[in-house]
Order: structure tokens, then C-alpha cells, then sequence
């Protein structure tokens, strides 16, 4: 093969890449300013005012939305407002909260999300300060990012005081932050411990002592979430502080949406995780195996590691923008809880689908056990708050 044709692969392989980028198509995201919609207004107290309207996020692109963040605020800041100390709040009707938390939200191709926004007042005489306003202008800044790395969006909204109709205030019965434990109907062969929110750098075993002392009992299993082992293993990167590289935001097109390596930031962490060079030898054998109709060759290669990434929204908040890697030496870990507490222990990864991908088991003999038992997903993905289930070994006393 000549020097020429040589030189001619990457160039043809760059024009590939550049041209199934450009026809796949992207994620569009806006807020349509012209469906805003329910603007009210009601005075909780003489001294606070509330107004209140919705406003639809609609994707009108070829691709999902991921919404990282959104924030509101009253423009202009400063003197103009300070005596009314305005308070902007947004209700993200996916995840209702008191705290005003944004948490990742999906927003599939051709849909829309309706979202709530607040405008708090306060003063002394709060009803006549609102009606000397003129104007109200909102700024909303939201993040979204898809098959390409993050946009960055601002949209104003001017407003009326007057064009809000007065309602009767009635308090907010919906919003929370407190996680709701999953219905497991009875279930008695598995039970789910609420613990903490476990933080990067925490100490596993003495986190699984903790909360397991007293409720597993020898012939048990200990199954671990593997999420939360990751995070506090600190196997976890914000998704802004990554950088895609040139091929993690090309070869990304060519897994299916619903893939966590779909997204840039998830595909740059596989590729720090086993190097380049494996990676374009994954890639190879995927594509040549579904050209032979056997999926999955890209995951073999590419090991469990890669398999077990998740990307944003995988996990509760404050996680809920980061992309959370496999737990590390996972087989290790679950012997040492094994040694230190004489109960068996396991890593695993279920849906609410019913797959459970067993990662790690101190005693393999028990797989089978383990996956009939968590078939349920006892743990939850969202906000359960229950990491740690403890499966009762079959007849055991349930007193």
C-alpha cells in the first residue's frame, strides 16, 4: 500500500465520522415563550405575594434532551427590587421539591415540559407594592446537552402584574424532598435498609456495619447498590468538568439512545477507563458483529467496566449530574465484608425491568439466588434511599 493510500484512511474515517454526525441530528431545546399559560397570583400573607405561571421546554430536535440545571431570577437585579426581596423558584413537575433543586431531566424528541415558575414578594404592604409594579421581566438559564457536549440557553420573559387573575392562597400539599420507600407487597425475602446518602470517600465496610449490625443474620446476603460503592469509591466525574476528547464526541452516534455512552461526557469516561486503543478495538468487533447479527461484541471486548457506567439522571441527587463509573476491585471488597462479618455479600446492578447484573459475589454458588431474590428491585433506582437489601435465605426464620 502506497504512502498515498495510507494517508487517505484517517481522512476517509474523519469524513465518515463528520458526515453520520451531521445527518443524525441533535437535541433542540426551547422554552416556548408563546404557550405560557395559568399566570395567578395569590397572597399567602399581608406580607408575602406569589406569582405564578407555566411555561413548556419543547424539543423540537431528532434527539432527547438532557436538562442538567435550569435557574430563574428577576431582571433587572439590584435597587429596582431590593425592598420586595424577590425570590424566583422553578417546579420541575418530574421531581417536585421543596428546596428548589433541578434535578436531570429527560425530555424526549418532539415532547414537552411544562414547568412552574414562582416569583416571591415580600414587603410590609405587599399587595399595594405589587400593584405599582409595571413590568416584571424573569430571566430563565438552563443547560441541556444530547449526542453533542452541553449548550448553555437564556430566555427573558416580560410580564404583567396585572394579567395574573387573583386566586385564594392554598399551601402546596405535592412538593417534597422526602424519598418514598418502594411497595415491595409483602415481600418477605428481601429487606431494604434506608441509610444516609452516602458521599464520595466514605468507608464502605464500616457503612455496611453500620447499617446491617443488628438486621443480617449468618446464611444471609448483603446486596450493595453499585452506584453508591462507586461514588464513595470516588469513581465519579461532574459532567462540566469533563472534556470530551474528538472521538468520544464522533463514535457516540453510533449507540442507541437509550445507552449510556450515547453521551459524550459517559463515552470519554469509558475511554479513560481501559485507553484508546482498546476502545477502537471494542468499537471494531460491535460493528462487525451486528453486521453479523451477534449484538453485544462491543460490551465484550470492552469489559464490565465500560458496561457499567451510567450517565446523568442514573442516580439520585446530588449525583444526578455526574457520570458515575463501576464500582472498582468489587469481588475484593464484597470477601472483606464477608471476613469482617461472616454474612455473604454481593455488588449488583437491577432495573425495575427485572435484569440484575451480579458484579460481584462472595460466594458464586449463590448467584442464581441473588437474581431471583432482586428480581423486584427492592433497592429502587430514584430516591428510595435504600442502597443496602438484605435477601433472606430461603426458610429462614422472617421473626
Amino acid at each position: 500500500m502506497s504512502l498515498t493510500s495510507l494517508l487517505a484512511l484517517p481522512a476517509l474515517g474523519f469524513a465518515f465520522l463528520e458526515i453520520v454526525a451531521a445527518t443524525r441530528g441533535d437535541a433542540k431545546l426551547r422554552l416556548a415563550t408563546e404557550e405560557i399559560s395559568d399566570k395567578t397570583i395569590d397572597y399567602p400573607s399581608p406580607q408575602h405575594a406569589r406569582l405564578r405561571f407555566n411555561i413548556p421546554f419543547s424539543n423540537i430536535g431528532t434527539q432527547q434532551a438532557l436538562i442538567i440545571d435550569c435557574i430563574a431570577r428577576l431582571q433587572p437585579s439590584g435597587l429596582r427590587y431590593s425592598d420586595l426581596q424577590p425570590t424566583v423558584r422553578l417546579n420541575n413537575p418530574v421531581s417536585l421539591r421543596k428546596d428548589g433543586y433541578w434535578e436531570a431531566t429527560i425530555v424526549k424528541q418532539g415532547k414537552k415540559l411544562c414547568i412552574g415558575v414562582e416569583l416571591w414578594l415580600s414587603a410590609n404592604e405587599v399587595r399595594q407594592a405589587v400593584e405599582k409594579l409595571d413590568t416584571i421581566t424573569i430571566e430563565i438559564l438552563y443547560k441541556y446537552y444530547c449526542r453533542t457536549p452541553m449548550k448553555y440557553c437564556r430566555t427573558e420573559i416580560t410580564l404583567s402584574p396585572k394579567d395574573f387573575a387573583e386566586i385564594p392562597f392554598v399551601p402546596d400539599q405535592k412538593l417534597s424532598v422526602e424519598p418514598a420507600p418502594k411497595d415491595l407487597q409483602g415481600n418477605t425475602r428481601v429487606v431494604p435498609i434506608r441509610t444516609h446518602i452516602f458521599m464520595p470517600g466514605e468507608d464502605i465496610i464500616a457503612n455496611v456495619k453500620r447499617y446491617t449490625d443488628g438486621v443480617a443474620k449468618p446464611g444471609d446476603i448483603i446486596a450493595l447498590a453499585e452506584s453508591p460503592v462507586a461514588i464513595m469509591q470516588k469513581r465519579l466525574a461532574y459532567c462540566e468538568d469533563i472534556h470530551p476528547r474528538y472521538l468520544a464526541r464522533r463514535l457516540n452516534w453510533f449507540f442507541a439512545m437509550d445507552s449510556s455512552l450515547s453521551s459524550v461526557y459517559s463515552l470519554e469516561m469509558a475511554f479513560r477507563e481501559i485507553g484508546t486503543a482498546k476502545m477502537l478495538v471494542s468499537f471494531a468487533a460491535g460493528l462487525l458483529g451486528k453486521l453479523r447479527g451477534k449484538p453485544g461484541e462491543f460490551y465484550r471486548v470492552a469489559g464490565r467496566s465500560v458496561a457499567t457506567i451510567d450517565d446523568c439522571t442514573g442516580t439520585l441527587p446530588p449525583f444526578d449530574k455526574h457520570v458515575i463509573m463501576g464500582p472498582e476491585n468489587g469481588q475484593q471488597l464484597c470477601e472483606e465484608i464477608y471476613r469482617q462479618t461472616g454474612i455473604d455479600c454481593t455488588i449488583v446492578d437491577a432495573n425495575d425491568l427485572g435484569k440484575v447484573d451480579v458484579l460481584a459475589l462472595s460466594d458464586p454458588t449463590r448467584k442464581a439466588e441473588v437474581e431471583e431474590a432482586l428480581k423486584i428491585n427492592p433497592a429502587g433506582n430514584a430516591s428510595e434511599m435504600t442502597p443496602i437489601v438484605i435477601i433472606r435465605k430461603q426458610g429462614a426464620d422472617q421473626a
